[in-house]
């Protein structure tokens, strides 16, 4: 019986700490320039899948925010082309999100495009980093 409780205790515990999980945000920025709009293309949990969300994004509109929330037992993966200019010229296919081997809450995983590349941070109150150089068809 001792043994019952425990097992229920755990459970209860994990389940219930996972029912109050804050959502994840992916976020995206334009910062490529006046009149320069960054194309997003995203896809969910394998990058050989057909996108799902498509949006256009202008320079210096309000940011794209995907909220979610970590999946038990499967993890969670987000991928997003980024694109601009004609035909489009510059790109780069991202991993914007992998869920760890857990799930995880409130994470921030915040992407900006910019004329020199990509830059990235995970925290809301860190300076975001150049991460990434422009591919180029």
């Amino acid at each position: 019986m001792n043994h019952f409780i425990i097992v229920l205790l755990v459970t209860t515990m994990y389940f219930g700490l996972y029912e109050a999980c804050k959502t994840n945000h992916v976020v995206i920025h334009n910062e490529l320039g006046l009149g320069i709009v960054l194309n997003i293309a995203c896809r969910k949990d394998s990058i050989e899948r057909p996108p799902i969300w498509f949006h256009k994004l202008n320079f210096k509109d309000p940011f794209l925010i995907i909220k979610f929330v970590d999946k038990v037992p499967h993890r969670t993966k987000l991928y997003c082309m980024l694109s601009y200019g004609t035909k489009p010229t510059y790109w780069y296919d991202i991993e914007v999100y992998h869920q760890g081997s857990y799930p995880r809450c409130g994470q921030l995983r915040s992407w900006i495009a910019k004329e020199d590349g990509i830059w990235f941070t995970r925290r809301y109150h860190s300076p975001p980093g150049h991460v990434l150089n422009w591919k180029i068809k």
